[in-house]
């Protein structure tokens, strides 16, 4: 069987649905022998899955998906290698919980507004840490009988636009978010970029080092979208003259997330991406 790799993975830390032991569990039983736990801005589940992780034989990559803004729009920065107790990265994810549970405040206040009653204790049900965001809730509204779905709630309420959107007062910049992972220890890496339409920026930020790769394999990448930012890399490649980054992952949440749902194993890279990846967080670390 060939060695596998999934290098983007969420836990109960932030929006997934298992907590890190349990996730590590499933990540064997799905013969992986390499991933990265990559949480919504929170290192909190990395320690548990590591230990976790040790039993089975495999190897966990330290990771994070930092949350920004570029001129308005969301993008999502995967920090690669970070130091989880750099006092400067946790006071950042500090402040940014913060502004998550204001945001949850100012929500449940619209959302009451449309005659929706919830409690904050009733959302925080689903988030370990209280990094609450609204993934946890939609679970709540789930719950509760108001949506028939997670991805009805965000359509009818939690999506930009909808009655219950709140932005958060203040999300990082792509370069902030950058900047934040290198002084940790980390590599940047975009997030399924597919989703942006960014491509003239991706390249910029690659040819001038202040990113360092590009998730180019994502659950929703089909094999154009996987061609295209190959052919970003190389072009990069050539231009800057050092090596872009390539990784990928299943962006897994649980089995139901996303609009194609799959298990762990599904969506998988060979091992000698998390080699290359692990080979570089170890010279940028001397």
């Amino acid at each position: 069987m060939m060695k596998r790799t999934d290098l983007h993975m969420h836990t109960t830390a932030s929006d997934g649905s298992y907590q890190p032991q349990e996730l590590i569990k499933k990540c064997a039983e799905a013969k992986l022998e390499w991933i990265a736990i990559t949480d919504h801005d929170t290192t909190a589940g990395i320690e548990e899955a590591k230990s976790a992780a040790a039993d089975y034989g495999m190897n966990v990559i330290n990771g994070i998906e930092l949350s920004c803004v570029h001129n308005g729009k969301s993008v999502h920065m995967l920090g690669y290698g970070i130091d989880p107790s750099s006092k400067r990265l946790q006071n950042e994810l500090k402040n940014q919980q913060w502004m998550r549970q204001e945001r949850l405040t100012h929500m449940l206040t619209q959302l009451k507004m449309e005659g929706i009653s919830l409690e904050e204790e009733e959302v925080y049900t689903y988030s370990s840490n209280k990094n609450v965001g609204r993934p946890h809730l939609a679970k709540a509204l789930l719950n509760k009988g108001y949506v028939r779905s997670v991805k009805e709630a965000f359509d009818l309420y939690l999506a930009e636009g909808k009655k219950g959107y709140v932005p958060k007062p203040k999300e990082f910049t792509p370069e902030e978010a950058m900047e934040l992972i290198e002084v940790s220890g980390g590599l940047s890496v975009i997030a399924h970029p597919k989703d942006y339409n960014l491509d003239a920026m991706i390249h910029s930020w690659l040819v001038t080092e202040k990113l360092a790769g590009i998730e180019i394999w994502h659950r929703e990448h089909d094999k154009k979208t996987v061609k295209r930012f190959e052919q970003l890399a190389d072009i990069a490649e050539q231009e800057s003259g050092r090596p872009v980054i390539r990784t990928g992952g299943s962006d897994f949440h649980h089995e139901a997330h996303g609009s194609i749902p799959l298990h762990l194993g599904e969506v998988t890279i060979s091992n000698q991406y998390a080699e290359q990846l692990q080979k570089r967080i170890s010279t940028a670390q001397t």
